[in-house]
């Protein structure tokens, strides 16, 4: 068996060595960029290109392996996961540093805090897929912080609503493409909690608990981020002085 490429390779186990070494890589990416912010704000343009083409290889690395291992199978490869979601706004956003992009991929990889932390069905980091996994979670979940850092963006109550509104277009996408190809785009199939609880309310519970999460995602951002202001107002003038496009 090639462990590196092979479907069958055994998935991790929850807080075993290699979810431990995720959460690892991820704190240690975060501590580089709040503690390198002032570099990251000198260099934005430099680490921007380097983030979006190490996204885009993940991303093309990713359905590789789904073409030559699943035969891309629709079940699993649509890009319909709320993780290549993000992922794929978090490209949008490094290619054109849109901020109503950031907003909806800062409100929607909120999601990637809780795959991160109980992840399901994920290989190991020395397969390409758990590659995958580590490098578009990391991603995700710091590129608002580097969003932060070097142009100065800020999440807001509108872009809250603005992203509920989205992804209240992709739930309804899901709720009809998951019975048509066998799928379980955002785990409504093989759901990781309640999973007795019957439809439609586990459906509009899942809806609540997202406005809860996207509220609650604001609301801890913003807290931080006036701290950080009265700590450091002359880090706040830096970059909101940043180039960024609307």
């Amino acid at each position: 068996m090639n462990t590196f490429w092979d479907v069958d390779t055994p998935f991790i186990p929850l807080f075993g060595v290699d979810h431990l070494l995720y959460i690892g890589i991820m704190l240690a990416c975060l501590a580089a960029l709040l503690l390198g912010r002032t570099w990251v704000r000198r260099h934005r343009e430099r680490l921007r290109r380097v983030l979006l083409g190490t996204s885009v290889a993940q991303f093309a690395a990713l359905y590789a392996w789904y073409v030559t291992e699943t035969s891309f199978d629709l079940a699993e490869a649509l890009p319909l996961h709320i993780s290549r979601i993000s992922t794929i706004l978090g490209i949008v956003f490094l290619a054109t540093r849109n901020r109503r992009v950031m907003d909806v991929a800062f409100y929607l990889g909120l999601f990637a805090y809780l795959t991160f932390l109980l992840p399901q069905r994920i290989y190991p980091i020395t397969h390409a897929i758990g590659w995958s996994f580590v490098v578009s979670h990391v991603l995700t979940i710091l590129l608002p912080v580097f969003a932060v850092i070097a142009y100065g963006w800020r999440p807001t109550a509108p872009a809250l609503w603005r992203s509920f509104g989205w992804f209240l277009a992709y739930f309804l996408v899901v709720l009809v493409v998951n019975p048509l190809v066998g799928g379980n785009y955002f785990y409504l199939r093989d759901r990781p909690i309640l999973a007795g609880l019957p439809s439609p309310l586990y459906e509009a519970l899942a809806v609540s608990v997202t406005l809860a999460l996207f509220w609650l995602g604001y609301l801890m951002a913003n807290a931080i981020l006036r701290g950080r202001d009265r700590r450091h107002p002359a880090s706040l003038a830096a970059g909101a002085g940043g180039e960024r496009a609307d």
